[in-house]
């Protein structure tokens, strides 16, 4: 059944209830039993054992367990607690960034009203919202949150905020004999209330249609709790990074073991080679590393109004080809304001935002310095001021409402002509009102002016026009030039804004102002143009997304003319705007739609179904969208889309359904994460360079080592050292890295990108190769110096040590001087600054420090079996890692000279 198209006395008989009695107890038990119960539904939790299990569910982190435990049965126990550790490091900062997962549902139950006042068996009651079934009668009155989806009986002047419904910042007179049609938006429903909206005024009475997971709320939640989180492109990218880097590892370290083998070396051997070249190529830092850059990420973002609550997000804003964004407080200011009045046959324009006293009233470019409040301009200034339920609080000139914003919008136009409410309403006070309704499209209040009794009314332009025989013009009054006006209200229109006229009356002292026959021969004195202004810095973010590549379209509750007319100010498209209505989705199939959503810039009078949907079907166009919203009906399509991202002043339901919040409510802020997304992923992408490169010379130098038939030249507790302390703590300051080159100047990168494009792999294995020669040809020099014969260790111990202490040094110089090449694939450290980036020469110098302990310092030496170097053999193993260096310059250059003409350099 369709409660809004039908009658009360058949929903009444549906429900076995009575309008004025309620339910019997017997017709509540059934009610219950039928219909459900008004609860919302729950979500699945996940155990905090399966949270923790999901957290170690990656291949990389299944070698470093196998390595730990490998290592372990080695009796080399300090191996074993590192990898250890580092597995323990990564799990808990995922767990602790899942564990927050269930906080939406939290939220959503908060909006439901905890109390309702009722009619049963002819009692009024107040009892839990929890406890309402279908056919419950409901007394609602101002400041109500409504606990159900109710169909409305009686009302009088009921006012209703569905903000956080529907999302339209204007609010809705109910009204219950109002004809609605099927199939009509929730916004277009004026004979319904809804669960979770507020009753900002009047008191109205109804019948419970829809409890619990039934109710338009509950099928929210519904969605939420059925959606899937939509799986970044970082998790994609590490996912086949982490396979690949699995069947390479387990490639290389069979053909090893089989040829250390084969030339007569023993398994026990063999096996002890193995978990050191395990150990080489695992890059245990990459999680951590990884972790660290986008905490970075976050950090820097939080400082630009944007709160990311998972980590992955970050990444992700960089992917982002869609904006999907809603037009209230987002791309607009969120504040009713008047711009254009039209009084007296004269055109004027107000400056200004919202509701603040800032601005001035000019015609022709001329301000108006004094106002005749007698004038048409004054008039109409006055009447917009007095015929009010709202008011403004000023403190200075910044105003406050408290009321409806079309009200506010007025108050303000009247304080910036002079007009003040507080100070009219003691020269002229309000005698009587009679409040909007949507039937009549009018509002109206008596006055005393003076000796005078005044009757002010506003309304829609149709109604007014209809009451009035003459017009309030600068010479005075005149007969009603109907057409003239109709035109000034089509031209007011047509720049979307939203036109209120007013017009005047002198009536007998104690007239009803209820009496229909004062509603006519009155005299017009002007109209008001007023709209939500787009956000100034929202033009320029959009014009930086289109040059990035990203498309930006606006999906609002709005009218279809109002929100073309604002995506046409905000040059959402340099061509032509293209808009759907909800009708229109509703009409059309997912395959017209999935066709039509690359060439749409707006979609207008939508319903939270409908933003679900626009978002499932830019996903299958292989779009990585980012949605944004704040109220309750954007939760779904929030939590559904690549990146969720709730306003500020939204709801918590919103803000727990997103990936991140942007704080000032701002598109500007947006568009900022998206350029910090993306400087993020090139520094994802140079610290992966660096510890692919590192963990490449190490596999290098050890596989060449057993093909060659010489000694393992470093042992497993020496490639830790270097890949998790010298290397490891390398990896943070490059996501510290400055943006080279403006990203926002290129296309965003394709979902299957890989992480390690061809350019990337060949500086990996040019600086693998560099560092295998490099260390190889140290440790051949140290075993040909210090005359080492091929015996066995036990006997030939002092000069194979110190051959692996060479090995050991060089290496790890070679990747300490090696960070400041992954600075850049391209750009030469030299072009981008050597000392720019500030935390990576204190860490340079740390690692620095911590290898000249490693070689010095008593104990630390013994365990990790190495001995002290001479000034000679330093010497030696610095110059010799510092080619690097020369090398890979060297490499860049000729990659920028042999570039195509006109080809990007890219970071």
């Amino acid at each position: 059944m369709i409660w809004y198209t039908e009658s009360i006395n058949e929903i009444v008989r549906t429900f076995d209830s009575d309008i004025d009695q309620g339910l019997t107890a017997e017709a509540i038990t059934r009610s219950g039993a039928q219909y459900g119960i008004n609860q919302l539904p729950k979500e699945k939790q996940s155990s905090a054992l399966l949270i923790l299990l999901e957290q170690i569910n990656n291949p990389i982190i299944y070698i470093l367990l196998i390595a730990a435990v490998l290592t372990a049965f080695l009796a080399d126990p300090a191996d074993s607690i590192v990898i250890f550790a580092v597995v323990i490091i990564n799990t808990l900062i995922g767990y602790y960034q899942e564990n927050k997962a269930e906080a939406a549902m939290r939220a959503l139950k908060d909006l439901t009203s905890p109390t309702a006042r009722t009619i049963r068996h002819g009692t009024q009651m107040t009892l839990p919202s929890t406890e309402l079934v279908c056919g419950d009668i409901v007394l609602v009155e101002s400041g109500t949150k409504i606990p159900a989806d109710i169909r409305l009986i009686d009302a009088q002047d009921l006012v209703i905020d569905e903000s956080m419904l529907t999302g339209e910042s204007l609010h809705v007179r109910k009204r219950p004999d109002a004809p609605v049609a099927d199939g009509a938006a929730l916004g277009d429903r004026l004979n319904m209330l809804y669960s979770g909206t507020v009753v900002q005024r009047g008191r109205g009475r109804g019948i419970v249609v829809a409890v619990g997971v039934q109710s338009e709320l509950g099928k929210i939640t519904k969605t939420i709790v059925e959606a899937e989180d939509a799986i970044s492109p970082l998790q994609l990218r590490l996912a086949r990074f982490g396979k690949k880097l699995s069947i390479s590892i387990g490639i290389a370290i069979g053909v090893m073991f089989l040829a250390g083998w084969l030339q007569g070396n023993s398994l026990l051997q063999m096996f002890l080679t193995s978990v050191g070249l395990a150990v080489s190529a695992i890059p245990e830092g990459l999680p951590v590393s990884v972790t660290v850059a986008l905490s970075i990420g976050v950090y820097s973002m939080a400082k630009k109004n944007a709160i990311i609550r998972k980590l992955a997000a970050v990444e992700t804003l960089g992917s982002t080809t869609v904006i999907c964004t809603d037009k209230t407080g987002t791309l607009t200011e969120n504040a009713m304001t008047v711009t254009r009045i039209v009084a007296g046959s004269r055109h004027y324009e107000v400056s200004g935002l919202g509701y603040d006293r800032r601005g001035s009233i000019t015609s022709a470019g001329a301000p108006i310095d004094t106002l005749d409040p007698h004038s048409a301009l004054g008039r109409t200034l006055c009447i917009g001021a007095l015929c009010t339920e709202s008011r403004l609080e000023f403190s200075g000139d910044d105003g406050v409402l408290i009321g409806d914003p079309t009200e506010g919008a007025l108050l303000a136009s009247a304080a910036k002509g002079g007009c003040h409410a507080a100070t009219l309403q003691k020269s002229t006070p309000v005698l009587a009102v009679r409040p909007f309704e949507s039937e009549l499209q009018y509002m109206a209040v008596t006055v005393r002016d003076g000796e005078r009794t005044l009757l002010f009314i506003k309304g829609s332009i149709e109604r007014i026009l209809n009451m009035c025989d003459s017009m309030q013009t600068e010479p005075g009054v005149q007969a009603l030039d109907r057409r003239t006006i109709e035109r000034d209200a089509e031209t007011l229109s047509a720049q979307a804004l939203r036109v209120i006229a007013f017009a005047w009356k002198e009536i007998p002292e104690g007239q009803d102002i209820f009496d229909d026959s004062l509603y006519q021969s009155c005299t017009f004195s002007g109209l008001q143009g007023m709209y939500d202004p787009p956000r100034e810095e929202a033009r320029e973010a959009i014009a930086e997304c289109k040059r990035a590549g990203i498309k930006v379209i606006m999906i609002t509750g709005d009218h279809r003319h109002t929100a073309k007319a604002i995506a046409e100010q905000l040059k959402l498209d340099d061509e032509q705007i293209d808009v759907l209505t909800g009708a229109d989705l509703d009409a059309m199939s997912d395959k017209r739609l999935r066709a039509l959503s690359d060439m749409t810039e707006v979609y207008a009078r939508v319903s939270p179904m409908h933003k679900l949907r626009i978002v499932h079907e830019l996903q299958r166009r292989k779009h990585i969208v980012t949605m944004t919203g704040d109220g309750v009906n954007d939760a779904p399509a929030l939590k559904a889309a690549n990146i969720g991202v709730a306003m500020g002043a939204g709801t918590d339901v919103a803000k727990e359904a997103s990936s991140m919040v942007v704080l000032d409510n701002n598109f500007a802020s947006i568009a900022a994460a998206v350029r910090y997304g993306r400087v993020i992923f090139e520094n994802l992408r140079h610290i992966i360079l660096f510890i692919l490169s590192t963990s490449f010379g190490g596999v290098l130098t050890l596989t060449a080592s057993i093909l060659a038939g010489m000694p393992l030249p470093l042992l497993p507790a020496q490639l830790l050292w270097i890949n998790l302390v010298t290397d490891g703590i390398s990896t943070f300051p490059l996501a510290y890295e400055k943006e080279h080159g403006n990203l926002m100047h290129r296309p965003p990168r394709p979902v299957n990108a890989g992480l390690v494009p061809k350019d990337m792999m060949f500086t990996i294995v040019f600086a693998g190769i560099i560092m295998m020669l490099g260390t190889l040809g140290v440790y051949q020099w140290a075993l040909n110096t210090y005359g080492y014969t091929g015996l066995t260790p036990d006997l030939q111990g002092f000069p194979l040590e110190k051959a692996r202490t060479m090995a050991f040094v060089t290496l790890a110089l070679f990747q300490i001087w090696n960070v400041h090449n992954s600075r850049s694939l391209h750009s030469s450290i030299f072009e981008i600054g050597p000392f720019a980036n500030k935390p990576l020469l204190i860490v340079m110098f740390v690692s620095l420090t911590l290898q000249v302990m490693a070689i010095h310092l008593p104990g630390l030496n013994d365990l990790l079996r190495v001995s002290p170097l001479s000034l000679q053999e330093w010497i030696i193993c610095i110059g010799t890692s510092m080619s690097i260096v020369l090398l890979i310059e060297l490499r860049k250059f000729l990659a920028r000279r042999w570039a195509p003409a006109g080809a990007a350099i890219k970071a």
